[in-house]
């Protein structure tokens, strides 16, 4: 079983390090963990394995946590993990003058194909030179076997070109 945690605290590190002791006093493992900071909040995300009873233990230490950080935590228990599909990961770096548009449109053309979003990261910032402001975006997706991986591609170069975007798409590499 997992336990799927978010937090939100202007302290980042308390907030981590008693996610992280308190996953192991429980017997629970990590199995994920992510963390950001947004202006002058911080957010981490955790997943965390166990048994029943040891994911029961961690989530009952989680409000405690919460009062003592004076944060924001939120938790939800997975009980099936998800199913293995046959799919390619592939990222996607898009970068264009700043627009509501830009991953909507993105995600939205990739939502209609059936292709899974894994994971976004995107910012807003100055051009360099120029005084416009930039929207740059790193997807991974999962593309499933079925699809044209020529004609997402394609489609996809299509749609960002239509909201003056630029794109790279290029195989997911572990870095």
């Amino acid at each position: 079983m997992q336990l799927a945690i978010t937090i939100l605290s202007d302290n980042p590190f308390d907030a981590i390090s008693e996610l992280i002791l308190s996953t192991a006093a429980c017997g629970c493992r990590i199995a994920d963990i992510k963390s950001s900071r947004f202006g002058d909040m911080h957010c981490a995300y955790l997943l965390a394995e166990g048994n029943w009873n040891q994911l029961a233990k961690y989530e009952s230490t989680l409000h405690a946590i919460e009062k003592k950080l004076h944060g924001k935590i939120h938790s939800h228990r997975i009980e099936k993990k998800r199913e293995s599909q046959n799919a390619m990961p592939y990222t996607v770096e898009i970068v264009g003058l700043e627009s509501a548009d830009i991953l909507h449109k993105v995600i939205s053309f990739l939502s209609e194909r059936n292709v899974d979003v894994e994971e976004v990261n995107g910012r807003r910032y100055p051009a360099p030179y120029l005084d416009a402001q930039l929207f740059s975006a790193r997807l991974v997706i999962s593309i499933p076997q079925h699809i044209s991986l020529f004609m997402l591609r394609d489609e996809l170069m299509y749609v960002c070109d239509q909201i003056n975007a630029d794109i790279i798409f290029e195989p997911f590499r572990n870095q």
